[in-house]
C-alpha cells in the first residue's frame, strides 16, 4: 500500500463509505445466491446499519433483525384478521415505538431513533403485495444485511476504541503541558494583556476537548455490552485517567483566567516583579512534570514560597496563591493519571 493510498485509507469518512459500499455489495450477492433470500432489503439493510464504531454496529444489528421479526409477525397478523392495507403500517410504527420504550435496548434517549429503525425495517420487511413467502425472504435480507454491515463496521476503526480514546488523552495532556510551557516563558517577561487572550482563548478549547473526550467515554461505557472489542477494565484505567485530565483542563484554564486579569489589573492586583520568574518556574514544572515518565505529586516547593514571598498586596497573595494552588492541583492529577497507566491491564 503506497504512503498516499494509506493516508487516504485513515480518513474515517473514507473508510467508512468505502466498508458501507462493499457491505452492501456483498449482501446483495449473497441473497441472490442463498434460497428465500431477498437481495434487496439485504443490500439496504448493510447501507443503514454499517457504523463507524462496532459497538453501534452491534446494537444496530439487533435493531434490525428484531424489527424485521416482529415486524413480519405482526403484519402476519394483521393481514390475517384484517387483510393488507394501510392500516399495518399504522400498527407497525406504533409497535416499534412501544417496543423502544419497553425493551431494555437502549437509553430512554435513544428510544425515539430506535423506533425510527425498526420502523423502518419492519415497513421494508412487509412492502407490497405481502405474503407469508415474501416475508420470509425480506427477513432473511435483513439478516444478511444486517450481518455484513456488522462485519464491515468491525473494520471501520484502525483501533480499538479504549485504545483510540487513551491515544487522545495523551494528546490532550501534551497540548496542556505545552500550553503551560508557553505560558510559563511568557510570565518572566510580564505579558501584554493580548497574549494573555491567547493562552485563556487556546486554554477554553483544551477544556472543551477534555468534555468531548468525557462524551467519548460516556458512549463507550454505555455500549460495552454491544463490542466484545471493550474492556471493562481498560474503561476503568480511562475514566481514572479522565478524571485527571478533567482536572488538569479546568486548572489550565484558571490559570490562564488569572493571568489575564492580572495582566490588565492595577499595581496593587496584579504580580509582583519578583514573583514573575518564581511563578514562571512552577508553571513550567508543572508542564514538564506532565510530560515525565515519573510525575511527582507536588513540585516547585520552593519557588512557590518565593512567589508567594514576594507578593505585598492582598490582592496579590490571593491571586498568586489561586495559581499555586491550581499547579498544586495539576501535579497531583499528573501523578494520578501517570498511576493509572502503569497498573496491570491498563490500555
Amino acid at each position: 500500500m503506497t504512503t498516499t493510498t494509506r493516508r487516504w485509507w485513515k480518513s474515517g469518512y473514507t473508510r467508512l463509505a468505502v466498508l458501507t459500499a462493499l457491505a452492501a455489495v456483498v449482501a446483495y450477492a449473497l441473497a441472490e445466491v442463498i434460497p428465500f433470500a431477498d437481495p434487496i432489503p439485504a443490500a439496504i439493510t448493510a447501507a443503514v446499519a454499517t457504523r463507524a464504531t462496532f459497538h453501534h454496529a452491534a446494537k444496530e444489528t439487533v435493531f434490525q433483525i428484531l424489527g424485521a421479526l416482529l415486524g413480519a409477525t405482526l403484519a402476519l397478523g394483521v393481514v390475517f384478521v384484517i387483510g393488507s392495507g394501510p392500516a399495518i403500517i399504522l400498527l407497525l410504527i406504533l409497535m416499534a415505538f412501544a417496543l423502544a420504550k419497553i425493551l431494555p435496548i437502549g437509553t430512554r434517549e435513544e428510544a425515539q431513533f430506535i423506533a425510527a429503525g425498526m420502523a423502518v425495517t419492519m415497513i421494508l420487511v412487509v412492502g407490497t403485495h405481502f405474503t407469508t413467502e415474501l416475508a420470509i425472504e425480506r427477513f432473511v435480507g435483513v439478516v444478511i444485511g444486517a450481518l455484513c454491515a456488522l462485519a464491515a463496521s468491525y473494520f471501520t476503526t484502525s483501533v480499538k476504541d479504549t485504545r483510540a480514546l487513551r491515544t487522545r488523552i495523551d494528546a490532550l495532556q501534551h497540548d496542556l503541558a505545552t500550553l503551560l510551557g508557553e505560558m510559563a516563558e511568557g510570565l518572566r517577561q510580564a505579558p501584554a494583556p493580548a497574549q494573555a487572550d491567547g493562552w485563556l482563548d487556546r486554554a477554553i478549547e483544551l477544556r472543551n476537548n477534555a468534555i468531548g473526550l468525557d462524551a467519548q467515554f460516556e458512549d463507550l461505557k454505555t455500549h460495552t455490552r454491544w463490542s466484545p472489542r471493550i474492556d471493562p477494565e481498560d474503561l476503568d484505567d480511562l475514566e481514572r485517567s479522565l478524571t485527571a485530565t478533567r482536572v488538569m483542563s479546568s486548572r489550565v484554564l484558571s490559570i490562564a483566567t488569572d493571568l489575564g486579569q492580572a495582566a490588565r489589573s492595577s499595581a496593587t492586583t496584579s504580580i509582583p516583579t519578583a514573583a514573575l520568574s518564581p511563578l514562571a518556574d512552577l508553571i513550567a514544572m508543572a508542564a514538564d512534570n506532565i510530560e515525565a515518565d515519573d510525575p511527582a505529586t507536588s513540585v516547585g516547593i520552593t519557588a512557590a514560597h518565593e512567589a508567594v514571598r514576594q507578593a505585598d498586596a492582598t490582592a496579590q497573595i490571593a491571586l498568586i496563591g489561586g495559581i499555586v494552588s491550581h499547579v498544586n492541583q495539576i501535579n497531583r492529577a499528573t501523578a494520578e493519571s501517570a498511576d493509572d497507566e502503569d497498573r496491570p491491564g491498563s490500555t
